[in-house]
């Protein structure tokens, strides 16, 4: 009896026996990532909103869109698809996904009538074990029958007796043709502190496994590394770890292994506790137990970055004993400062960030030619620079020379790079200069987040928002978790001026915790402002002022109302914030309300102000929606060019 499949790139999908070859090699998939891929298949070329999709896919079930964008992942990653430059699912913003491809339907007599679908389905984005282990290529006696089931025997036959006679060359060419590859892929949890107190002394050193752990990882050729955050606990951390289940956490970092770990302090000594996990199966695949002091922990963290490229099977080579040589710290007290620095650098608060200072400061003290540890000094002053917690007219320089001195010592950092980078489009405006930086950082380490997340920065300051998008969403894949990577998301789409999906990103990154991320609503306050929905903004900013009445927060209401026609209230505190200026209140926010009341005049020099005194936010300028009404403006127009001339980026925009 005949029946019909679809063939789309190396793909045969068979909707009788509900199974897809790949190569004429099965692929596993679940019942429903089944089903969603044959409606989109069955409706290629067409537009499927996503109501239509989850009603076709779940008949008779409610579910959220949540599952829906779970089994889109997952086909995506079988695929080897991307969103930014789809080949087979495409997505219609705001709307759904449809099937791109070239689809052919064939007809083809028919093989086993058996149903592959698992007796119990796995949840949703998971895929089904395949019959080999996590480390082997599918076998050729893999679940077929009929025809290919006999030339895979007679295939693997031949295999065999290749190897039998030495011709190894041959045999390892027909290996890789036949054996799909495994993407090798791991998330470094954040390591648990499990002193005897809440107040561990000792807990930076938990945190600067996980940071060291993930970074060096990230080095070695053929593993991506994705940031392994735990999303703000509404149970306290301990509890998230003790009830973390391998299997979903892997899906949803979509990683192929979990390395977790623990850190126990005793007297002078810390037993560390390691563990590697198939994600899949929660299968453990390697694990080790350390005891050391201080100054051992450098040793430690290289033996377990050795042995997890051991378990994953990846190549060590010379030159990963070579950074290693580099990275030798000749003062274990220097390094034990590092990590107590990185720790409070991560926290970015003003008092954490100049604590960070003085224990780099004093890390370079015990071995000046500790590299990291100028680099971690540069991230400092780099960030405190951004952030205004220094004059820039110190902490500029400063950077900039941490970072040279760390580059010189090894050159093979990338950090550095990026914090030039961050310089460079921030306070120079050299734009092109910055991605020279982020290119260099990158080809270095192509797994840094914070290397792409800054490089995406830049191309919005340059008006390249698909290239923007496409790093953003490339740090997000890599640290996914990331709060401020999610921002940065939101930032893009609100220059593009696509303020659905701007927020659309907000509220996705609010619903992983309203009460952490709460504060970053205003971002949907602006978007709303930016669509012409002054009430719905007006909520969200009221809430803001309710919940933090900062007067950042106030400058916003404050516009909103001046927009509205409330002219008395929104100058009333302009006029309060003026007189007592808030350092949090830069000049394009005074600017911002001068416009909306109509004084044109004080909103130029606000904005001349800023421009003098170099401020990072005046490469926003030109695509910021809030300053739309002063484009038709010389002045305006004047300190766009003198900003973007040098770059060549005077009509630079593919809004």
């Amino acid at each position: 009896m005949a029946r019909d499949f679809y063939e789309f790139g190396p793909f045969r999908l068979d909707p009788h026996g509900r199974r897809l070859l790949r190569n004429g090699l099965p692929v596993a998939l679940t019942p429903k990532v089944f089903d969603t891929l044959l409606v989109l298949v069955e409706h290629n070329g067409r537009s499927l909103n996503r109501s239509d999709l989850i009603a076709k896919i779940w008949p008779e079930t409610a579910v959220g869109e949540h599952n829906l964008n779970q089994c889109i992942a997952v086909l995506r990653k079988v695929l080897d698809d991307t969103p930014r430059q789809p080949n087979y699912i495409a997505t219609l913003p705001g709307r759904g996904y449809s099937f791109v491809a070239e689809v052919r339907q064939t007809g083809d007599k028919a093989g086993s009538q058996s149903q592959l679908a698992p007796e119990s389905e796995p949840p949703i984005g998971v895929l089904s074990a395949p019959p080999a282990s996590a480390h082997e290529p599918v076998s050729f006696y893999a679940a077929t029958n009929g025809v290919f089931g006999k030339w895979a025997s007679y295939a693997a036959a031949l295999l065999a007796i290749l190897l039998l006679i030495g011709a190894v060359p041959l045999a390892s060419k027909l290996r890789s043709t036949y054996f799909a590859p495994i993407p090798r892929s791991v998330s470094v949890l954040p390591f648990d502190d499990l002193g005897s107190s809440s107040e561990s002394e000792r807990r930076y050193l938990a945190n600067g496994l996980t940071q060291e752990l993930t970074a060096e990882l990230a080095r070695l050729q053929g593993l991506k590394v994705v940031v392994g955050r735990f999303s703000p606990p509404t149970v306290s951390a301990s509890a998230a770890r003790a009830a973390l289940d391998p299997i979903l956490t892997g899906s949803s970092l979509h990683v192929e292994s979990l390395l977790k770990g623990s850190v126990r302090q005793s007297g002078a000594q810390y037993r560390i506790a390691v563990q590697l996990i198939r994600s899949r199966d929660g299968r453990e695949l390697w694990s080790g137990v350390y005891t050391a002091d201080v100054s051992d922990i450098p040793s430690v963290e290289e033996q377990i970055v050795h042995h997890t490229a051991d378990a994953l099977s990846l190549p060590w080579s010379a030159s990963i004993d070579e950074q290693w040589a580099r990275r030798h710290i000749e003062n274990p007290e220097a390094h034990d400062l590092y990590l107590q620095a990185r720790y409070l650098w991560s926290k970015r608060d003003a008092d954490s960030m100049r604590r960070s200072v003085e224990l780099f400061q004093e890390a370079i003290a015990k071995d000046p030619s500790y590299a990291r540890a100028y680099a971690g000094l540069a991230d400092s002053y780099g960030v405190m620079a951004v952030n205004g917690q220094m004059p820039t007219a110190k902490s500029i320089p400063l950077a900039r020379e941490a970072s040279a001195k760390a580059l010189q010592l090894d050159p093979t950092l990338a950090e550095p790079h990026a914090t030039l980078g961050l310089l460079k489009f921030e306070f120079d405006w050299d734009f092109a200069g910055a991605q020279e930086e982020f290119s260099r950082c990158l080809a270095l380490n192509p797994g840094y987040a914070t290397g792409h997340h800054w490089a995406g920065l830049n191309f919005i300051a340059m008006g390249k928002f698909e290239s923007a998008d496409a790093e953003l969403r490339k740090a997000q894949e890599l640290d996914p978790l990331s709060p401020m990577i999610s921002e940065g998301l939101f930032e893009n789409y609100y220059a593009w001026h696509h303020f659905d999906e701007a927020i659309q990103t907000i509220r996705a990154l609010i619903a992983r915790n309203p009460t952490e991320y709460a504060p970053f609503s205003w971002a949907i306050g602006a978007s709303y402002v930016a669509k012409g929905m002054y009430p719905e903004a007006e909520v969200i900013y009221r809430d803001q002022v309710e919940r933090s009445p900062e007067d950042v927060n106030l400058m916003r209401l404050a516009y909103l109302q001046a927009l509205e026609g409330n002219r008395a209230a929104a100058r009333a505190t302009l006029e309060r914030i003026e007189r007592k200026p808030d350092p949090m209140v830069g000049p394009d926010s005074f600017a911002k309300v001068h416009l909306a009341l109509g004084d044109t005049d004080t909103a130029i020099a606000y904005l001349q102000q800023e421009y003098r005194e170099h401020s990072p936010s005046v490469t926003n300028m030109r695509d910021d929606p809030e300053f739309a009404p002063l484009h038709g403006d010389p002045r305006f127009q004047q300190l766009l060019h003198d900003i973007l001339s040098k770059n060549d980026l005077t009509n630079a925009s593919n809004r």
